[in-house]
């Protein structure tokens, strides 16, 4: 299952395989449930304080940031503005900045 996981209002919690844009009959399903700890907990477990808090790019302050994850799990930060993205031979140089997670390790 790919999950995909919303907090509405710090108590309501919707998580599930249910991709809402599907223009297709799909065996999805989405899950409804409401409790403040619950939802609390979630937020905890998936970092949601540090990913709603990107970094400047470092190379020239820029605000283009988006969480990525690596084939191997690490998640870390990318740069998108065009400044960044390209380099001289036209290939990508976007800056990429690892996130730390649990506890300072990557």
């Amino acid at each position: 299952m790919h999950q995909k996981i919303a907090v509405i209002d710090e108590r309501t919690v919707m998580i599930g395989s249910l991709n809402t844009l599907s223009r297709a009959w799909t065996r999805e399903v989405m899950v409804t449930m409401r409790g403040g700890h619950f939802a609390r907990k979630l937020l905890e477990h998936e970092h949601a304080e540090l990913f709603t808090r990107p970094p400047k790019c470092a190379r020239f302050g820029g605000t283009s940031i988006e969480p990525r994850r690596r084939t191997n799990g690490v998640w870390f930060w990318r740069c998108y503005d065009t400044v960044c993205k390209t380099g001289p031979n036209g290939r990508s140089n976007a800056r990429n900045q690892d996130i730390r997670v649990d506890g300072g390790r990557s």
